[in-house]
């Protein structure tokens, strides 16, 4: 029995872990992960936690309304794409309803994950260098935006600003917990350095911003648990001072800031991001045509596709660009019932999850979404809305006796 037992928990934390290595990999990877931890989860269905099941039920709510909307919806078609990506948000409420996870497995879980966001840091950046050194280009052309915020993630097969999203947990975790994590403490700040310039060198900027202005807080909060306010507050201007150097050499990034306020390069080419982010955004608002119950999960992008078309965001509709902010996407789809849905998934499962190990890194998180969700639409890909599912039921996790 003890043996079945021991069995039983190490297969719970390889499934996991197992999860978390192919969430970055590509959609069906990380799908077979998925069906494991189902076939799991039903075969041991006898040890579900009602009460553990019940936390979760705003999750339940907002896919019940994601179906409830085909009922309005009127491209089907796309509706169902939504039907069935959204089905992690049922599935990883019943897995973690399930299982039971000891404090020690969860920091042994998250300690080989971040490893593992090292190896794929490390082989995006030496690919990276193979490839410029192969084309007999120059290394300094590896801050050029076609070598950072381009291709820097497709390396790896996910799209930068995801790439970020999930960097950020690890970070706010390592920052949290950093006597608690298992790993020796100046390999944590190598860790830590190496995700802060790889952040940057992708050049997304909200998640970017969002990232380290959440770090900035989190280490002054660190350090002034054992050192005075004085050395709390120069500590964090060091870091900044060092962030901002780094940025601003790794040029991609510095012009990327530069063009949300206007920037004209060599070429001739003038980009002013900053004000066509905002006429985006009031676009996306325009495409909802019910305050409560939105246009159906279906015809969001559409919708948004046409008020482009119609606002002359022409760039915008043939790409068939999404919202790019989460809260108006969810607003166009399923209007103010489903935004204010999501909001009771992200508050109950981040900010009033159990006092864990998790708690506070959870707590973090949950302020980082509230930020990059404004400029990113991340409910939308596979990545971002697997992600969040997963990280906002495991902060929630059963403890075993």
């Amino acid at each position: 029995m003890f043996k079945a037992l021991t069995i039983h928990k190490n297969l719970t934390q390889i499934l996991l872990l197992f999860f978390l290595i192919t969430i970055p990999l590509k959609n069906s990877i990380n799908s077979i992960s998925i069906i494991l931890l189902i076939i799991f989860s039903v075969i041991n269905i006898r040890k579900i936690s009602i009460d553990k099941l019940k936390t979760f039920r705003h999750f339940f709510l907002f896919y019940a309304f994601i179906v409830i909307s085909l009922i309005y919806s009127v491209d089907l078609k796309e509706a169902g794409k939504y039907i069935i990506l959204g089905l992690p948000l049922i599935i990883f409420p019943i897995v973690f309803s399930t299982i039971e996870i000891k404090k020690t497995e969860i920091q042994r879980i998250l300690r080989l994950y971040v490893f593992w966001l090292v190896i794929l840091i490390l082989y995006s950046e030496a690919y990276t260098v193979y490839k410029l050194l192969d084309n007999n280009q120059s290394l300094n052309l590896i801050f050029r935006k076609d070598f950072s915020y381009i291709s820097l993630g497709e390396i790896i097969g996910i799209h930068p600003p995801y790439m970020v999203l999930l960097l950020s947990f690890s970070v706010f975790y390592l920052i949290i917990n950093f006597e608690k994590t298992g790993i020796n403490k100046n390999i944590q700040f190598l860790i830590l350095g190496l995700f802060y310039f790889y952040i940057i060198h992708l050049s997304s900027r909200l998640p970017m911003a969002g990232i380290f202005g959440i770090s900035y807080i989190l280490i002054f909060i660190k350090i002034k648990q054992k050192f005075n306010w004085v050395i709390s507050s120069l500590s964090v201007v060091i870091v900044t001072i060092i962030t901002i150097l780094i940025l601003y050499n790794v040029r991609s990034t510095r012009y990327r800031f530069q063009e949300l306020f206007g920037m004209q390069y060599s070429n001739g080419v003038y980009i002013e991001s900053g004000e066509s982010k905002i006429l985006q955004w009031s676009s996306g608002l325009e495409a909802n045509k019910n305050f409560l119950f939105g246009n159906g999960i279906g015809d969001a992008n559409n919708a948004i596709i046409e008020t482009n078309l119609k606002n002359n965001l022409i760039k915008y509709a043939e790409r068939e660009y999404n919202a790019h902010n989460q809260y108006i996407q969810t607003y166009v789809g399923l209007g103010i019932i489903g935004v204010y849905l999501l909001f009771l998934i992200l508050y109950n499962g981040l900010i009033r999850n159990p006092n864990n190990l998790l708690k506070v890194t959870s707590v973090a998180f949950f302020f980082y979404l509230a930020i990059v969700f404004l400029s990113e639409s991340y409910l939308e890909r596979h990545h971002g809305l697997v992600y969040i599912a997963f990280i906002t039921c495991m902060v929630n996790y059963k403890e075993s006796s």
